[in-house]
């Protein structure tokens, strides 16, 4: 944001005098596997999941993570019965969200493609090449690249309500090709015992920095947030969390 020194400065004073653990805030993602999932004891885990944790740790923040599925979850937030998004992207707003709630700096980033069988060729297109596919993605979920083609009725989506249940729709023939972050792809593959070779990655459908979506009314604690961000980066906090989830198989499916 553009504002000056001199004013930063003081914002910054006035944080310091901030009491720590203020709340309790909601803050609320949807499952998808590794970023945000439950394990078998019913315990909220994942990337976004435990950076957010620390994040809100180091900023003095009293926070309570919850899940649900995506509309539910941006229903909510539009009500204002969830604080904070821990894991959103400001490509993922549309203008009038982006100048609705506040956005942190980014924590991660995550690469979007559309994913074929092996012997399709869609994968070798562009998307504005496509025509008359079928396009699984999860239900709730928006993709800006290819907006113009469903809009177009070129493409033909077809929503489920959990990533899983799309590669199995791929696999089945229900679709040409689903919609998906390349880390809950390859973390699917391999927790699934499915060999690479058997789907290819086509387009690219975004690269999606991620970051908190907080309430307006919490914009005295972005820099608090940003601060534990950069503090997290710089120590190599981030990428060691990351790399306790993020799982690639042996050949990927490029």
């Amino acid at each position: 944001m553009g504002f000056r020194r001199g004013f930063i400065g003081g914002c910054l004073l006035c944080l310091l005098a901030l009491p720590v653990l203020a709340g309790p805030y909601v803050a609320g993602g949807a499952q998808w596997k590794p970023y945000a999932f439950e394990d078998e004891n019913g315990h909220l885990q994942g990337v976004s999941v435990d950076i957010a944790r620390r994040i809100t740790e180091l900023a003095g923040l009293d926070v309570t993570f919850v899940t649900y599925p995506v509309n539910r979850l941006q229903s909510m937030l539009q009500k204002g019965e969830i604080d904070i998004n821990y894991a959103d992207a400001l490509i993922w707003n549309s203008p009038e969200e982006q100048n609705h709630y506040l956005f942190s700096k980014p924590y991660s980033s995550v690469n979007e493609h559309l994913y074929f069988l092996a012997n399709h060729p869609g994968a070798d297109q562009t998307i504005k090449q496509m025509d008359h596919l079928t396009i699984g993605t999860v239900r709730g979920y928006t993709y800006w690249a290819l907006d113009p083609a469903f809009n177009g009725h070129r493409l033909t989506r077809l929503e489920t309500s959990q990533d899983d249940a799309l590669l199995k729709l791929l696999q089945s023939g229900r679709v040409d090709a689903v919609a998906m972050v390349d880390d809950i792809f390859d973390t699917l593959l391999v927790t699934s015992h499915l060999n690479p070779s058997l789907f290819r990655q086509g387009p690219q459908l975004s690269e999606a920095p991620l970051v908190f979506k907080l309430q307006p009314q919490l914009a005295q604690w972005l820099p608090r947030i940003n601060h534990a961000i950069d503090t997290m980066r710089s120590s190599g906090e981030l990428e060691r969390i990351r790399g306790r989830y993020l799982q690639v198989p042996k050949q990927a499916a490029r």
